[in-house]
């Protein structure tokens, strides 16, 4: 074989690994713009007050994320009742929080995320966000990546379940136990 066309087989074999190599790197800042988003879409709403939809980085045939959903309503509806209330102090400070992605395991289209969250443990931050590790699974959906399940330590205070679906929000009986409840 020519020279020439040895050269022209490495050549196209490293523009073919420098493209998967691109290809690994785009997604993983994909999913780390997933991962950020869905918590600063949250952040957002539980600051103002008002459900801010999170459904674009959700897997929503996952029940756990039907709940994050649900959770996230109660949550607002809670807070914008109890200040309007004036029932107790209701904090609208945004907090630092900083991510550091422990692995970013990318088989196919699937991947998992271990990402350690770092908060100013003076402060006190909203239920979903958890100090400490947290474990994601995605997958790809079209070109976007969507949270299929998330594990932490405080899943159970603020979703719940991963497996049974929390009730709808009936927004009257919501109010009366944060009446009984300041009451």
């Amino acid at each position: 074989m020519s020279t020439i066309k040895k050269l022209f087989k490495l050549l196209v074999m490293l523009l073919l690994l420098s493209a998967c190599n691109y290809e690994a790197k785009s997604d993983a800042d994909a999913i780390k713009n997933t991962i950020e988003s869905f918590y600063n879409t949250q952040y957002d709403a539980y600051l103002e007050m008002k459900y801010k939809d999170i459904t674009p980085y959700l897997d929503m045939s996952k029940i756990q994320n039907q709940n994050k959903v649900i959770a996230l309503k109660r949550l607002t509806i809670r807070r914008k009742y109890i200040d309007e209330k004036k029932y107790c102090y209701v904090e609208k400070r945004r907090f630092p929080l900083s991510f550091k992605y422990k692995s970013i395991d990318i088989k196919n289209n699937h991947a998992k995320v271990i990402l350690e969250i770092k908060i100013d443990r003076q402060q006190v931050y909203p239920p979903f966000i958890d100090s400490g590790e947290n474990v994601f699974e995605l997958k790809k959906d079209g070109d976007d990546w969507k949270i299929i399940s998330h594990s932490y330590s405080g899943l159970k205070m603020f979703e719940v379940s991963t497996d049974k679906k929390l009730p709808e929000l009936d927004l009257e009986k919501l109010k009366k136990q944060i009446d009984d409840e300041f009451k």
